[in-house]
């Protein structure tokens, strides 16, 4: 699960136009770091699942902190869509809550494990990535 850092503010701030640009070029940079058999999807708002087939913890986790780097590093180009901002580019971050499938759980069970860890990074401080853990 990925959920775009103060996205509310981006909103506020520069306007729904420069915030739609923030989304489609949030999902743009994560879906250039997957591999053809991953499946990126929008959840929702501002929110954003990726499935990692036949993928281990371990190897989502080096996968989440690719995707966390890559949006980081990205520059947003806000000019045409908001001319009357002085800030031309933007640059924004993810939080990313990791989970792995174990046999005998739902599709349920496996989002809302994502989302546990989701909400961890979240309220350790954003822009990280945290794996779900038995205890959270």
């Amino acid at each position: 699960m990925i959920d775009i850092d103060f996205f509310k503010k981006v909103n506020d701030t520069y306007g729904h136009a420069s915030g739609d640009e923030v989304l489609r070029t949030a999902a743009s940079v994560i879906k250039a770091q997957l591999r053809e058999s991953d499946i990126p999807a929008r959840y929702g708002g501002e929110e954003f699942a990726v499935l990692l087939p036949f993928t281990k913890l371990e190897e989502a986790k080096m996968v989440a902190e690719r995707l966390r780097k890559a949006v980081e590093n990205k520059k947003i180009d806000i000019s045409k869509i908001n001319t009357e901002s002085p800030q031309k580019n933007i640059s924004v971050t993810i939080s990313l809550g990791v989970a792995e499938y174990n046999n005998g759980d739902s599709e349920d069970i496996l989002l809302q494990n994502a989302d546990k860890a989701l909400y961890k990074a979240k309220e350790s401080g954003r822009n990280r990535v945290e794996e779900y853990a038995q205890n959270l």
